[in-house]
C-alpha cells in the first residue's frame, strides 16, 4: 500500500486552508447531488475473500499503481466540472467501488478535506460496493444501515443498499439518502428481473418505515437500477412514478423524463439506457428545507468523458476497460446530477 500512503500525503499537503473547512456552513442557496457508477474503481491488492484477481498488477487486466491514479484524477475531474463556477457535488452516490480505501483516494482528489465517507464490505461476490460521500463542511451523519437483500436463490449475492440520514450542520434540513446497485442483467433481463425486484422490495420496505414515521420526509434514492424507469421493479415493486402521474405518489422517478426523450447513461451498442436513476419523496418538491425543482436532473456529458465508435458510429462513454483492452478512460457509465436549493425552514 506504499503507493496509497504516498498519495494520501502528498494530497493531505496541497489545499487545505480553505476558509471553510472544519466551520459549520449554511447550505448554499443553489448546489448539486451528484451519482456516478464508476466502473470497476479497484486497488491493487488482492483481496483473499473476493473475486478481484483480475485487478492486480499481475492480474490478466494489469491494473496497476498507474492506472488506479490515473482513473482517480479523471473522475475527479468529472466532478470537478459538475460544479463549474460552484462546488463539486455537496453528495455523490458511488457505485462499482471496491473498498473505503478507494473511495477516500477519490474524495481527497477531488477537493482535499471536504468528504465524509459511508461505506461497508458487502457480500458481492466481485467485491464492488456503493458508497456516500458528502462534504462534511455542511452535512454531517446521524443514523446509517446497510440493508442485505434478502433472494431467493440460494448463494446468489449482491451489493447491499447503503441508508445514510444526512443533518445540515446549520439549519434545520434533514436527507434521507439510498445508495443502489441492484443485480444486473446478465444471463437474460426476464431471466434476472426476479433479483430486482426483490431489492426493490428490500428498499421498499425501508421507505415505507421512514415516511410512516414522518410522512413529510425528504428522501432520495439513487443508483444503478439495471432497469429502465418503466419497469415493473421500479414502478409496481418500489413504486416510483412519473412526476405527473394522475395516481397519489409518494415516490417521484426524475429519470422517467430523460428515458422518455431517448436520453441514458449507458450505451450498449448503439442504444442508450437509462439504467441509473435518481428517486425522490415528494416532500422534496412541496416542503421546505430542500427543494428540488423539475426538470433539474440531468445526465452529465462533457466532449472530454466521450469517444466516437467508428462500427456504431455514436458517442460512448470514454471508459477504462473494453473487455481486456485498457483505454484509460472514465467509465462506461455517464453520470447523473441534480441540481438542488436550500428554502431555509421557519
Amino acid at each position: 500500500m506504499t503507493f496509497f500512503l504516498a498519495l494520501f500525503l502528498l494530497i493531505s499537503c496541497v489545499e487545505t486552508d480553505h476558509t471553510t473547512e472544519g466551520k459549520p456552513t449554511l447550505l448554499p442557496e443553489s448546489w448539486t447531488i451528484a451519482f456516478y457508477n464508476v466502473e470497476n474503481l479497484f486497488d491493487v491488492v488482492d483481496d483473499p475473500k473476493t473475486s478481484d484477481e483480475d485487478f492486480t498488477p499481475n492480474g490478466k487486466l494489469q491494473w496497476s499503481e498507474g492506472r488506479l491514479e490515473q482513473k482517480v484524477k479523471n473522475l475527479s475531474t468529472v466532478f470537478q466540472a459538475m460544479g463549474k463556477d460552484h462546488d463539486p457535488p455537496l453528495i455523490i452516490g458511488l457505485a462499482e467501488v471496491e473498498n473505503e480505501d478507494v473511495v477516500e483516494l477519490l474524495g481527497r482528489t477531488i477537493r482535499p478535506a471536504t468528504y465524509g465517507i459511508v461505506h461497508k464490505d458487502s457480500p458481492d461476490n466481485r467485491g464492488i460496493d456503493v458508497a456516500l460521500l458528502y462534504d462534511v463542511r455542511y452535512f454531517k451523519v446521524s443514523n446509517k444501515a446497510f440493508y442485505s437483500i434478502e433472494f431467493d436463490e440460494k448463494n446468489y449475492t449482491s451489493r447491499d443498499i447503503l441508508y445514510a440520514e444526512l443533518i445540515s450542520l446549520k439549519g434545520k434540513e434533514t436527507l434521507h439518502c439510498f445508495v443502489n446497485h441492484w443485480p444486473s442483467r446478465r444471463g437474460g433481463w426476464q431471466e434476472t428481473e426476479v433479483r430486482r425486484m426483490q431489492a426493490a422490495g428490500t428498499l421498499k420496505t425501508q421507505v415505507n418505515i421512514l415516511l410512516k414515521k414522518d410522512p413529510e420526509a425528504q428522501i432520495i434514492i439513487m443508483g444503478d437500477f439495471n432497469d429502465y424507469p418503466d419497469n415493473r421493479s421500479l414502478t409496481t415493486s418500489l413504486g416510483a412514478v412519473v412526476h405527473d402521474s394522475p395516481v397519489e405518489q409518494e415516490l417521484i422517478n426524475l429519470a422517467f423524463d430523460l428515458h422518455a426523450s431517448g436520453k441514458g447513461t449507458y450505451n450498449y451498442q448503439g442504444d442508450w439506457g437509462m439504467l441509473d436513476q435518481v428517486i425522490i419523496s415528494d416532500a422534496l418538491i412541496k416542503a421546505d428545507g430542500i427543494q428540488v425543482m423539475e426538470g433539474t436532473l440531468d445526465v452529465f456529458q462533457e466532449d472530454f468523458m466521450m469517444y466516437y465508435d467508428k462500427k456504431y458510429k455514436e458517442y460512448y462513454p470514454n471508459k477504462t476497460y473494453g473487455g481486456d483492452r485498457y483505454f484509460g478512460g472514465y467509465s462506461d457509465h455517464l453520470p447523473l446530477r441534480l441540481n438542488v436549493r436550500t428554502n431555509p425552514r421557519p
